[in-house]
């Protein structure tokens, strides 16, 4: 009889120029075995800045697994604390998964990246929109020629008054990207990169976020992502 196996392929994720994070592209174990998956870091410190694991289910959102930052500041996903645990090597700087009792249902693409502000929020936007059931509606797909605008509405559940909410975007291949944040204020931020051709406005009587770009190019292709803050 075959033994199932359960594939994990690896990625390292980073917006951050100069910065790289290496793993292993892909790993075969056997439902319920152990495994480590290190994550080889250039360009800050394993043991002086966070690093976040996120696992992206094939045809499902992506979730938040674990942060860890030091030996005493690390946490992960309820469903997953039992069945997961982070190490760090200062003298190699590396950041490892450990993983126990895996089954194939886990299998994913598994990213290390490391945590800044706008990726802080990212983790913890999709880790509370799958725990507190919070809906955000987008439309599946949008086609625009080059030169040409288009406007993305995202309808919440929850208030746009009482939370912000962010917009993330993945081009194919490429690591994901933040776009922008409109506060539960009303102010908006955005991503040095495009924040001439984006503008974020909200309707708050539907509780809808409306993403507008401008001048979009081919290089604009990309899944855009609309979540909810957690602040």
């Amino acid at each position: 009889m075959f033994s199932t196996l359960l594939l994990l392929l690896l990625t390292a994720t980073s917006g951050i120029k100069c910065i790289e994070l290496v793993q292993p592209a892909v790993m075969l174990v056997k439902p319920g075995e152990s495994f480590s998956v290190p994550c080889k870091i250039t360009g800050y410190s394993a043991t002086s800045s966070c690093t976040n694991w996120i696992q992206h289910l094939s045809g499902q959102a992506l979730e938040w697994i674990r942060w860890y930052c030091s030996s005493s500041n690390t946490g992960s996903r309820d469903s997953l604390k039992n069945e997961i645990s982070f190490s760090a090597e200062s003298s190699s700087n590396t950041v490892t998964l450990h993983g126990q009792n895996f089954q194939t249902e886990d299998t994913a693409v598994y990213y290390c990246a490391r945590e800044t502000q706008s990726f802080r929020l990212l983790v913890q936007l999709y880790k509370i929109q799958d725990v507190h059931g919070e809906e955000l509606t987008q439309p599946a797909s949008m086609t625009v020629q080059p030169g040409q605008s288009l406007s993305i509405h995202c309808k919440v559940s929850y208030s746009v008054t009482s939370y912000g909410t962010a917009w993330i975007r993945q081009p194919a291949g490429k690591a994901l990207e933040w776009v922008s944040l409109m506060g539960y204020d009303g102010k908006t931020y955005y991503s040095e990169k495009l924040k001439s051709r984006v503008q974020v406005s909200r309707d708050t009587s539907s509780n809808t976020v409306t993403l507008t770009g401008q001048n979009m190019q081919t290089e604009d292709t990309a899944v855009y992502y609309c979540a909810r803050d957690t602040q």
